[in-house]
């Protein structure tokens, strides 16, 4: 058995050792190719964009037979869709943006904690504060098992 030990250290010494040669580009692409698929790019950004547009436009229709309909499940997965579909694109516009190398065109993020028990300031106070952090559990309790054993 130490003899098959050893063999594979050898092995894998030996496989560790070989230096590996890194492939390089065989051809570079001069300006006009780049500038044709830089421009290929913005086409299909395009469409993608005016593709999402339109799905967008046609969930607002289907919104509007909703709301007169009153189908509350069917109007949530429509609000859902239309929320995702609007992020779309918004990611496409900033895409675009960036292909035509438009200044500012991507956005920084602030990322702002919020402390525990303290609502944000763009929602709207809940009537009782205690059940919520209860029905919750802290931060860290991503199972809520805390509550769950309390019970």
């Amino acid at each position: 058995m130490y003899t098959h030990f050893r063999a594979a250290t050898i092995v894998l010494t030996i496989a560790v050792a070989t230096p590996t040669q890194a492939q390089t580009p065989a051809t570079t692409v001069d300006s006009s190719q780049q500038s044709a698929r830089d421009s290929e790019k913005l086409t299909i950004l395009q469409a993608e964009l005016t593709e999402q547009k339109q799905i967008a436009a046609n969930l607002q229709q289907t919104r509007a037979v909703q709301l007169a309909a009153n189908n509350k499940t069917e109007l949530d997965k429509t609000e859902t869709r239309l929320e995702e579909v609007g992020g779309n694109i918004a990611q496409l516009q900033q895409e675009i943006d960036v292909a035509q190398g438009k200044t500012r065109a991507v956005k920084t993020v602030v990322v702002k904690p919020v402390e525990q028990g303290r609502q944000p300031a763009s929602k709207p106070a809940q009537t009782n504060p205690a059940q919520a952090a209860t029905a919750t559990g802290p931060w860290w309790d991503l199972y809520n098992r805390q509550n769950a054993a309390a019970k």
